[in-house]
């Protein structure tokens, strides 16, 4: 039997964040986009911050309101991809196929005759050893389980679920603890009476997909715990970028430029990372009236080089931006990735390095 492990970093931005201080381990810290007094938005926060309500996604000023203890710290996201691939290295280390799912989740199909609680164990205090920082595992007999099962024991918790058990540890469960249930979906599915998982599980096939279409055939899956969804490895991102929403509207060219070249060495580093070169560069501007334009340029040869990445996206934002007309958003992005090197591999890095 194949057992699949999940793994999701436990407040990973601010985790990261504490191993470079300390001193702020037992403060609440958020980690945030933007500036708090104006449009700064909490990409995670510590587990001190969220228990007076602070969430990701919440406006700054609304967490900080909540919360105004809170030490505000700005995110570094170059820096969360080099540990986000730390934890990958030790799940390859271990394991055949490994997914990563996102910059703070992962999964990995587990040998025949594994373990599914010692190895959870293991991985778990292996990362805590090797990095400095917490996860929450779970096993079950599919990634659509483990990953509920997950959600269900943060922060820093472990979970196996049986075979055979998958229906009924679903079944007391919010219906929209399923991913793919949505506000919408939720919202269709109380229409029929829905609230929890088991009552998802009760449903006819036909009815759901009468009322929902394909959509209404995978929650019905779902429900009783069904996902043939196999562990993807060398799952590769289709783009790396950055962008930042300005306090207030600006027009000054000095501050773009210096936005941008920011973003175009965290850019490099995390290319550097994944061992990716670029092809394409894209910059994204918005306008204080939401107007958004965004513009792409294809290099003549694929890059890393944070120098290269800042000189074409100057070139677009010259081409594209209304002098003297303020914008609310600047923002730059990678794609086109070809890959450099052979990933993980030692010979490689080391190119990389020298």
């Amino acid at each position: 039997m194949a057992w699949v492990l999940f793994l999701d970093l436990d407040a990973f931005f601010a985790a990261v964040e504490l191993l470079q201080r300390p001193a702020l381990r037992n403060e609440p810290v958020i980690v945030a986009v933007g500036h708090p007094g104006g449009r700064g938005v909490v990409s995670t926060a510590t587990y001190a911050a969220r228990r007076s309500g602070v969430s990701s996604g919440m406006s700054l000023r609304r967490a900080l309101s909540l919360c105004p203890q809170a030490v505000v710290l700005p995110a570094r996201h170059h820096l969360y991809a080099a540990y986000s691939e730390k934890v990958r290295q030790i799940l390859h280390a271990r394991f055949g196929k490994v997914e990563a799912l996102s910059i703070d989740e992962a999964c990995a199909e587990l040998p025949e005759g594994t373990d599914p609680e010692m190895v959870a164990r293991e991985v778990q205090e292996r990362v805590a050893a090797d990095l400095g920082l917490s996860c929450t595992i779970a096993v079950a007999t599919n990634k659509l389980v483990a990953k509920v099962a997950c959600d269900q024991v943060k922060p820093h918790g472990r979970i196996v679920i049986p075979q055979g058990t998958e229906q009924a540890f679903l079944a007391p469960l919010p219906v929209e603890k399923l991913p793919g249930v949505g506000p919408r979906t939720q919202g269709h599915l109380l229409e029929l009476g829905v609230r929890t998982i088991g009552e998802l599980a009760a449903q006819p096939k036909e009815r759901l997909t009468g009322t929902l279409g394909k959509h209404g055939a995978y929650l019905w899956e779902a429900a009783h715990g069904i996902d043939t969804s196999p562990v993807q490895p060398e799952w590769e991102p289709k783009s790396i970028g950055r962008e930042t929403t300005f306090e207030r509207d600006l027009a000054d060219f000095a501050i773009f430029r210096k936005h941008l070249d920011r973003f175009s060495r965290e850019v490099a580093e995390e290319l550097r990372a994944e061992r990716f070169l670029a092809k394409t560069i894209t910059v994204k501007l918005r306008y204080g009236n939401f107007e958004t334009l965004v513009r792409q340029v294809t290099l003549p040869i694929a890059t890393a080089d944070p120098k290269e990445i800042a000189d074409f996206a100057l070139r677009l934002l010259r081409s594209t931006w209304q002098r003297g007309r303020p914008l609310r958003l600047i923002g730059l992005a990678a794609h086109g990735f070809v890959r450099a090197w052979p990933k993980r591999d030692a010979g490689s890095a080391a190119l990389w390095e020298g």
